[in-house]
């Protein structure tokens, strides 16, 4: 099974939808000490919140509770989407004391060591996203530069985005020819998993395609 099936699943889902799921994480956040993720990921914080930025926008933890808020305009919101949420959780929760950015660009199916992906299964996330671009390779261009991609030597286009300031994900997409349809595929750090867990990917990868659609 892809490790993008759940994300799939759960795309355009609002996190508080998740009962049980939704409790358990602010649950372990409630009373949070941000110490620890504040030195370790370089975040801002104040009496009550500890924030940080994800695909450009900007979040709070509020800290008595361990609930996530995204700034819409001058407000704030706790209606965020599944994967928007467990990507950040799993961000303060899974790193390291010492995390390493190796600098080596892997495919994000292969992270950790673990084949997550079934070549011959269709992924539902980038399957669809290549057939949506298929013979408009400077419409995906736009929509990349757009979404603040920066362009990077590799297939017919190919952007790097920030998801969050030490985990860059790259889009690496190929046109159809005459003898294969169009292709997408998504590269991260080698060493991603000393801040998140490798299926944490899967939430990325779908918030990242949701921005450039």
């Amino acid at each position: 099974m892809s490790v993008n099936y759940h994300a799939f699943q759960n795309r355009g889902v609002f996190f508080s939808t998740h009962e049980e799921v939704c409790r358990q994480w602010r649950e372990e956040f409630t009373e949070y000490d941000p110490e620890r993720a504040a030195r370790i990921l370089h975040l801002k914080t104040d009496e009550g919140h500890l924030y940080l930025t994800c695909l450009g926008r900007l979040y709070r933890l509020r800290l008595s509770d361990g609930v996530l808020e995204r700034q819409e305009g001058e407000e704030w919101t706790q209606e965020l989407y599944f994967n928007e949420s467990m990507s950040i959780y799993h961000l303060l929760h899974y790193t390291r004391d010492v995390p390493v950015i190796s600098g080596k660009w892997v495919p994000s199916h292969s992270i950790d060591g673990v084949i997550s992906r079934n070549p011959e299964v269709r992924d539902p996330l980038l399957a669809p996203f290549a057939a949506k671009y298929e013979g408009k390779t400077e419409e995906l261009k736009a929509a990349c530069l757009a979404a603040g991609g920066k362009a990077v030597a590799a297939g017919d286009a190919a952007y790097e985005f920030e998801v969050f300031p030490q985990i860059h994900l790259r889009l690496v997409f190929w046109d159809r020819d005459e003898d294969f349809p169009a292709q997408v595929q998504v590269l991260a750090d080698q060493c991603v998993t000393d801040f998140v867990h490798y299926e944490t990917l899967g939430c990325m990868i779908a918030d990242l395609l949701d921005l450039l659609q």
